[in-house]
């Protein structure tokens, strides 16, 4: 039986887009080492799409999988 455990979110908002990369990095980092989430929603909102651009970026380097949710504002990424 699992143990009750917090979900991976990480909100960009209100970052720019080098912020935005750096924090990125630091949670896949974290997300890549936690033995308890298979998923982590990195929510990006919707505005001009320059994070959802600059994540995507990230995660396609990186090698994750990742779909859409609430129309495109969250990142759900998959290990």
């Amino acid at each position: 039986m699992r143990a009750w455990y917090e979900p991976l979110e990480l909100d960009l908002h209100g970052l720019d887009t080098i912020e935005a990369s750096s924090q990125t990095l630091l949670a896949l980092y974290e997300f890549k080492n936690d033995e308890y989430n298979d998923t982590m929603d990195i929510i990006v909102g919707i505005g001009t799409g320059a994070l959802r651009l600059t994540v995507e970026e990230i995660l396609d380097k990186e090698g994750y999988r990742y779909s859409y949710l609430n129309n495109r504002a969250v990142i759900r990424v998959y290990k």
